[in-house]
């Protein structure tokens, strides 16, 4: 089966991945994860990926970002594919274009928050002082202007997990890919993370793709997939 979950028009994706499949193998035997995936995500898109525990989510997603290898098929990101990229180019383009949030925030316990999120731009090539301006006004955006020189220790749950959307959102990439981003949270520090969410891909048009077990979260995206069995398909919520 084709499992084809493409929006309307592939003129402004900023994701496009065909003919998408994974396996594993284990043993004699293999162990197919993903099959024959089609999949655009439009510029400013907000996207739902859902799924049983083990269904493949987070593999799709990690594909999605160049970090894991295809069996077959492509993905393509603004327009390059990462089929025939060097690790190196790869890891160029991945950088400038897509933004990651996980459910842990991976922060570097050792730098400043302002330090985590100028980083990105560092990698690219830009100067510190400009890098350091550019981190300080999105971290002031998410309301973290009093903690610039806070280590993640320092910071609560939810302020952390702030930082690591500043730092995935700075580079203004087309796309941030996020697995299970408030999974972490309490209830309250979520909505409020979810809340950010939703502003700065209103404010910015930079698409979001969200994968999640919580279908009220999915509920509040432009789109959601289910993830079954290896396919994509729409779902209503």
């Amino acid at each position: 089966m084709n499992s084809r979950v493409d929006s309307q028009s592939n003129d402004r994706a900023v994701i496009d991945c065909r003919a998408l499949s994974k396996s594993y193998v284990e043993g004699d035997n293999q162990l197919k994860v993903l099959s024959n995936i089609n999949l655009s995500i439009q510029a400013g898109e907000k996207l739902a990926i859902i799924g049983a525990s083990g269904s493949g989510k987070s593999t799709l997603l990690n594909m999605l970002g160049g970090l894991d290898a295809v069996s077959s098929g492509e993905v393509i990101v603004s327009g390059h594919s990462f089929a025939g990229m060097s690790e190196s180019q790869a890891a160029t383009w991945r950088n400038r274009e897509l933004g990651f949030v996980y459910q842990f925030h991976h922060l570097l316990g050792e730098f400043t928050a302002l330090e985590n999120v100028a980083m990105p731009l560092l990698i690219g090539g830009l100067k510190r002082k400009e890098a350091q301006r550019r981190a300080r006004v999105l971290l002031e955006r998410v309301g973290l202007g009093a903690r610039l020189q806070h280590k993640p220790s320092t910071l609560s749950g939810g302020e952390r997990q702030r930082v690591a959307i500043a730092r995935a959102l700075v580079a203004e990439p087309s796309c941030v890919l996020m697995d299970e981003p408030t999974g972490n949270l309490d209830a309250d520090t979520a909505e409020t993370v979810l809340q950010l969410l939703l502003q700065l891909n209103t404010e910015l048009s930079i698409s979001f793709v969200i994968v999640t077990h919580d279908r009220a979260i999915a509920a509040r995206m432009d789109r959601t997939l289910v993830l079954e069995k290896g396919e994509l398909r729409e779902s209503a919520v």
